[in-house]
């Protein structure tokens, strides 16, 4: 008799941990579901013209020109946000200009844009042009303003926006590595050669 009821107590001691563990599963898998569903709906749409009020928004340089996505249809677009404290922005910064070239060609626009904050003054983001020997025209812009491009309250940096030719977006990326960098220049080379 104490046999079966040591064997049931065991099972049954079995039977608890299966069924915590599976709680434990179940309640991981909702919680990635859910963070995967609020990531993608944040992502900016691809394929897309960007809202109205982003697409005329006037974007001033440190070097006094003004762009705006709308005034730049017909060329391939690509919005860089950077951070001058930023390590990733620092590895980034040379694959954006290896695209120089199409640049001067007037094929492509590249646009650098510093996110304000208490250690990006102007005259940091100068310094750092200078260190980074940025050839394409670098602005600075607020986190309001950064959240409207990138259609989400994520505003790390480094962010890359390109839009093709009809003023679509093309792609968004987050971040950088090899492998960010590698996809970023084959998105470019192909826009530029539609």
């Amino acid at each position: 008799m104490q046999s079966l009821f040591t064997r049931l107590s065991r099972l049954n001691h079995r039977q608890s941990r299966l069924t915590i563990f599976s709680m434990i599963a179940g309640l991981s898998f909702a919680i990635l579901l859910a963070l995967s569903f609020s990531t993608t709906e944040a992502k900016p749409k691809i394929g897309q013209l960007p809202k109205e009020s982003v697409a005329n928004h006037q974007l001033r340089t440190l070097d006094g020109q003004q762009f705006s996505l709308a005034g730049l249809r017909g060329k391939v677009v690509v919005l860089d946000f950077f951070a001058v404290w930023c390590g990733h922005s620092r590895q980034h910064i040379p694959t954006m200009l290896k695209f120089g070239d199409a640049e001067k060609e007037g094929v492509l626009q590249i646009v650098g844009l510093a996110v304000k904050d208490s250690e990006s003054t102007e005259e940091r983001v100068r310094k750092f042009i200078q260190e980074m020997k940025i050839t394409y025209p670098v602005g600075m812009i607020a986190d309001p303003e950064f959240s409207n491009y990138v259609e989400s309250k994520d505003v790390s940096v480094p962010q890359t926006l390109i839009y093709a030719r009809n003023g679509r977006l093309a792609a968004h990326f987050s971040g950088h590595d090899d492998k960010t960098a590698a996809e970023i220049a084959a998105t470019i080379n192909r826009e530029l050669v539609k």
